[in-house]
């Protein structure tokens, strides 16, 4: 099943991936390998490594006392998360499934969303919308804020990296999706009826997105042609989507939700 033919396919809800021994708020998620999982713990201030499978803690790392919300992959050995109000970013390093913290650095504003690009990161801040592609050791290599009165960005909140290196942005306010260039350039503004109030996004290839939607739904997004098909919605079990990530070497879409609780919601390709 290639990742193009996820906007026609069925899936099936699986068991919750039971997580945590008690009820806590995920800000993000991010599959690192097909067996386990990274996620941004708000309630405990850390960022856990979790099996795909069991739902067990591989390890664990601290990030008292910065709250975390976005969190990525740069690489295949380091990820990055953004502390929401605390103006800063933190590498945290992964060998051998231990994860370690890192550097931590300094930003110029509140950041949400954070992205990988190749061996740098894009971040993206609300107040003043903007976005910026950062070296690991803290260099701003790119910048993005709008430049009239038509903004292209309100809320930029969640972003991904596609597979041929394209940004994507969920902007909340604007109800849309932008696709950008390596190096920040728009390149076009995707916006439909069925996405309301978009939050997490990930990429499952050949320009495919997979999006959370207030309106309790998963969309699919073809970032080529613009189309955009629901796959998923309140009858299958989506109550407030937050946060989402696409395994396709076991067909399986893992969802957090708004609401703090104990699991991670499964979906299997039928």
């Amino acid at each position: 099943m290639s990742p193009s033919d996820l906007s026609g396919v069925k899936f099936r809800r699986l068991p919750d991936l039971k997580v945590f021994t008690e009820t806590c708020a995920i800000r993000d998620i991010v599959m690192v390998s097909p067996d386990s999982l990274l996620l941004s713990n708000w309630t405990k201030m850390s960022i856990q490594l979790v099996d795909s499978r069991t739902g067990s803690t591989l390890s664990e790392v601290s990030t008292m006392p910065y709250y975390p919300w976005g969190i990525c992959m740069v690489g295949r050995e380091l990820a990055a998360v953004v502390h929401s109000s605390r103006r800063k970013l933190q590498l945290v390093h992964m060998r051998g499934g231990r994860l370690t913290p890192g550097t931590v650095l300094g930003v110029k504003a509140d950041c949400w969303g954070v992205a990988g690009s190749g061996d740098n990161v894009v971040v993206s801040y609300n107040s003043p919308p903007w976005l910026e592609v950062m070296s690991t050791d803290g260099r701003v290599l790119h910048q993005y804020q709008d430049p009239g009165a038509a903004p292209t960005f309100k809320s930029p909140d969640f972003l991904t990296t596609s597979n041929d290196g394209f940004i994507c942005v969920t902007d909340l306010k604007l109800y849309t999706i932008t696709k950008l260039d390596s190096s920040l350039k728009v390149l076009n503004t995707f916006s439909d009826p069925q996405l309301s109030g978009p939050q997490g996004i990930t990429s499952v290839g050949d320009g495919q997105l997979l999006v959370c939607s207030w309106n309790n739904s998963i969309v699919h997004v073809n970032v080529n042609s613009g189309m955009m098909t629901t796959i998923l919605e309140g009858e299958d079990g989506i109550v407030d989507p937050r946060s989402l990530t696409y395994c396709p070497q076991q067909h399986k879409l893992f969802v957090c939700t708004y609401n703090d609780t104990d699991s991670i919601q499964v979906y299997q390709i039928e």
